[in-house]
């Protein structure tokens, strides 16, 4: 699946992916709350985000690419990145589907995601060594939570935590990726995103 048909910057095309290795931010963490410009949604970061929104095919080849808003940066040696897109109209359908976001979204960006840092899941829920952990997204009706490791895109060994969230209106994915993942930044970062 080709997810990037041009190359602006080496963050827009990782950000499209769901993973975002930008170069040349500040190494102090300066957190400050950032929102996107198109999507009720806010976060926590360490450093001035790059902005980019790319189309990206998470409904599938067959389908129409969707609108992906991403907001991501790097300091002190990891990446931090949030990215979000509007789900289809589910006003129809009753609460609980509505709070649920389309499980084939869910399946193609973790995929694509994993892939990204080299690791496969085949036909697991997950790649060897990736655990699920606990995660909550305030204002969130769902949640997905994944712990690993894989490689950077200079074959450098990175630790990752990806959490995707719904609220039934937007799908959210938030990425930390380094060296090592260190509690302060993990609780500030996480513990920062919401759905307004």
């Amino acid at each position: 699946m080709q997810w990037c048909h041009d190359r602006p910057s080496a963050a827009v095309v990782w950000a499209a992916m769901g993973f975002v290795f930008v170069a040349g931010c500040s190494p102090a963490l300066d957190w400050r709350t950032a929102r996107f410009e198109a999507a009720p949604v806010e976060a926590t970061l360490p450093c001035k985000p790059e902005r980019a929104t790319r189309e990206v095919p998470l409904r599938g080849p067959q389908q129409p690419p969707v609108a992906l808003h991403m907001l991501s940066c790097q300091a002190a040696g990891r990446t931090f990145a949030v990215a979000a897109v509007r789900l289809p109209d589910a006003s129809a359908a009753g609460a609980a589907a509505a709070s649920t976001p389309p499980m084939d979204w869910i399946e193609t960006w973790q995929r694509a995601s994993w892939a990204t840092l080299r690791v496969d899941a085949g036909a697991a829920p997950a790649p060897a060594g990736w655990q699920a952990v606990p995660c909550a997204l305030r204002d969130a009706a769902w949640s997905r939570c994944w712990r690993g490791s894989g490689q950077a895109p200079d074959g450098q060994p990175v630790a990752a935590e990806l959490h995707w969230a719904s609220n039934g209106r937007w799908l959210v994915q938030m990425a930390l990726y380094g060296p090592s993942l260190p509690p302060e930044a993990h609780a500030l970062f996480f513990g920062g995103v919401a759905l307004r």
